[in-house]
């Protein structure tokens, strides 16, 4: 299966509604006003510091237990 077609399944299971909930979530919980901007500005800097890292630790952890292989 190519990249693409690998990218395109991935991204259909990927729950959006779940990510949003999060964001406002984590708006709301810290006294923050939820708004669309406010929400935005959130994704789009985890995105930016986070998101990588994050998979990263995911990646490294779960090829130390064995759960994904090396190529």
């Amino acid at each position: 299966m190519s990249r693409e077609e690998i990218q395109k399944q991935v991204a259909e299971w990927i729950e959006k509604d779940a990510i949003a909930d999060a964001i406002l979530d984590a708006l709301e919980d810290d006294g923050f006003e939820v708004t669309a901007e406010n929400a935005q500005k959130v994704w789009l800097d985890f995105l930016g510091t986070e998101l990588n890292e994050g998979l990263q630790g995911s990646v490294d952890a779960l090829a130390e237990k064995g759960e994904i292989l090396y190529v």
